[in-house]
């Protein structure tokens, strides 16, 4: 007897969890979640910059580093370690893309090469 009233209880619990869960599945079959797309800034054009790693200029402990952008070579001020010159170009909009040393000669020292780029 008890048998029989138990089953007649939890007979409608069981179909409104049935039919609760087969909504839910429904309902995220038909509707997926859809991830939020960020914001990209979209760049079409870039231009490139390399810059060399600093030498001395002359005796009086001058640094220079050579700066090529847009065909065009030229001479810059540095200090013994290029930052100087990196940050100068980084307040032009210029952004480090990558560094790499270049083996020189037998007579020649290992040099760095800086490539640099910002939007056109």
């Amino acid at each position: 007897m008890q048998n029989r009233i138990l089953k007649r209880s939890l007979l409608p619990v069981a179909i409104i969890g049935l039919a609760t869960v087969g909504l839910l599945i429904r309902y995220s079959l038909v509707n997926p979640v859809m991830a939020h797309q960020q914001e990209t800034r979209k760049v079409d054009k870039w231009e490139y910059c390399y810059m060399s790693s600093p030498f001395n200029y002359t005796t009086n402990k001058i640094w220079k580093v050579y700066v090529s952008q847009g065909g065009e070579t030229q001479m810059a001020d540095s200090d013994r370690t290029g930052i100087t010159a990196l940050n100068r170009l980084g307040t032009e909009g210029w952004e480090l893309v990558s560094a790499s040393d270049e083996v020189g000669g037998p007579s020649l020292p290992t040099s760095t090469r800086f490539v640099l780029k910002r939007p056109r």
